[in-house]
């Protein structure tokens, strides 16, 4: 179950609209000269923040070999 649920925010990272995050440029400057982008800095962050909450609910599910196997 913990595998899907990883996958499941691995995708939905993915899904994010990186446009907003990294690829936006333009209409960064507002009228007053300064700039303000943060839509796409949570945008970016939420991403991060998906990649590896799913990274640690997949590697959890993962088979546990004891001790004995390592070979060592």
């Amino acid at each position: 179950m913990k595998k899907m649920i990883g996958l499941g925010l691995w995708l939905l990272a993915f899904a994010l609209p990186f446009r907003l995050a990294i690829l936006d440029t333009e209409d960064l400057q507002n009228a007053d000269g300064t700039t303000d982008n943060i839509t796409g800095m949570l945008s970016f962050v939420a991403m991060l923040a998906l990649l590896f909450i799913g990274y640690a609910l997949v590697d959890s599910a993962g088979s546990k070999k004891g001790s004995e196997s390592h070979g060592h």
